[in-house]
């Protein structure tokens, strides 16, 4: 016969047994009466309100955020990487080849941003196959360098 996992038959219905530290309710002496306004003016200061009350945050189960971030980038046309950094590593590349060509207008700049991007969503999308491939969920280095293996000629 299987093993099969046996769960516990708890009510959460039951009242829980509560533990009372210090003096039991009929060893407690009465003090002297307080009127009503002494107490309603030391409950307003010093005593958290009830009707104030903190909802609770709620916790989604593990990857429901993640997947919420992946579907809203891929809803979103704009650019990720931010610009100015792209920019400088374009003019340190052309300086280190031609230090002739120095001045870039915005559109080629865009343009070579659109593509290097486009690339390198390309290549993660192989290198996650190769994951799921080796029947794992993680992408790690080994599977990038596969796809950069296999990958073949691209046409741009």
């Amino acid at each position: 016969m299987a093993r099969t996992k046996h769960l516990s038959n708890r009510s959460s219905s039951r009242p829980r047994k509560r533990f009372h530290f210090g003096r039991s309710p009929g060893q407690r002496t009465p003090g002297p009466p307080i009127s009503p306004f002494l107490l309603s003016s030391l409950v307003c200061w010093w005593a958290p309100s009830q009707s104030k009350k903190q909802p609770r945050r709620r916790r989604f189960r593990p990857g429901v955020v993640a997947l919420r971030g992946i579907r809203n980038l891929q809803k979103t046309w704009n650019l990720l990487i931010p610009f100015a950094p792209f920019v400088r590593l374009v003019r340190g590349i052309t300086h280190f080849y031609s230090k002739e060509v120095n001045r870039w207008t915005p559109e080629p700049l865009v343009a070579i941003q659109e593509a290097a991007e486009t690339h390198m969503i390309e290549m993660f999308e192989d290198a996650y196959l190769c994951a799921i491939h080796a029947k794992r969920v993680t992408l790690m280095q080994k599977d990038i360098h596969l796809a950069r293996r296999i990958g073949g000629k691209k046409h741009w």
